[in-house]
């Protein structure tokens, strides 16, 4: 039977602007409360110049001239709490196109600073230009199904997004784990899919390719958490498939807040076991 080590592999911090703000140390506390073995950080970085921030919120990405002080924190903290919790340091980075080449410099620059990282979709070309698959229900039907016309033509859309992204050159520091693989289910019980499976063979494909590419999944249970969604990011069929094909999987909570540390990590537990049999 699979199971997860207690480690929490996609977290974030005090620097990330639509998070809780409060001290990253609390954040490495509560994990250590909660008995996790290893705990990364993996803050949004900046997003590239000229590209801009598709939330109304403008708040998706950290402050340039933060990034440098968030590395110095972290490392700070990682030697403060050696001994007591495995502390990785890392990023959660946005497949962007257009921006491959601003992507890539930025990990060869921060990359041999970092032990962990994400690769994540969180965009698509909808109405006025790039917009959020994720920010809320309102601004997903707006800003995506008015422009795409039918929930199935943005789940489409996405999965082709999440397919190049797996195979984007982005050097040799490439993050290795794909996050929450199926974030366009954020609001799926609010826009449902006539046919759950829709898009089965792109994301059947996607797995392959993410095999193919020794990459790993995290098993995001910010899902569980959400009111329109109510599952892990990906959901149990998908962790099936991994499972199938011995897809590396690590647990994520996806934290923006101290509460937030180690949520849903049973669950996600039970998700690969009920999976595995």
């Amino acid at each position: 039977m699979n199971a997860l080590i207690r480690r929490d592999g996609h977290t974030h911090t005090e620097f990330c602007p639509h998070g809780s703000r409060e001290a990253t140390e609390w954040f490495i506390r509560r994990a250590i409360e909660l008995r996790f073995l290893s705990y990364s950080v993996t803050e949004h970085p900046p997003l590239p110049p000229g590209f801009d921030d598709p939330a109304p919120t403008k708040d998706c990405g950290i402050a340039a001239e933060e990034l440098e002080t968030y590395f110095q924190l972290a490392h700070r903290l990682k030697r403060e709490f050696a001994g007591r919790i495995e502390l990785k340091v890392g990023l959660e980075v946005d497949y962007i196109p257009g921006h491959e080449t601003w992507t890539r410099n930025l990990l060869t620059r921060y990359g041999p600073d970092m032990d962990d990282a994400l690769l994540s979709v969180h965009f698509l070309e909808g109405k006025r230009g790039w917009r959020c698959v994720d920010h809320s229900p309102d601004d997903f039907q707006e800003g995506l199904l008015e422009v795409y016309g039918s929930v199935e033509a943005v789940h489409r859309a996405y999965w082709l997004l999440v397919r190049q992204a797996i195979l984007a050159d982005f050097g040799p520091y490439k993050p290795l784990r794909v996050a929450h693989l199926s974030l366009i289910h954020k609001f799926q019980r609010r826009f449902p899919l006539q046919n759950p499976l829709q898009c089965k063979p792109q994301i059947e494909e996607i797995l392959d390719l993410i095999k193919a590419n020794h990459m790993e999944l995290d098993l995001d249970a910010a899902g569980l958490f959400k009111p329109d969604c109510l599952e892990t990011y990906p959901p149990d069929w998908i962790v099936r498939e991994a499972i199938r094909r011995g897809i590396p999987m690590v647990y994520g909570s996806d934290a923006h807040s101290v509460k937030g540390v180690g949520q849903g990590f049973d669950q996600a537990q039970l998700v690969v076991e009920s999976s595995s049999l």
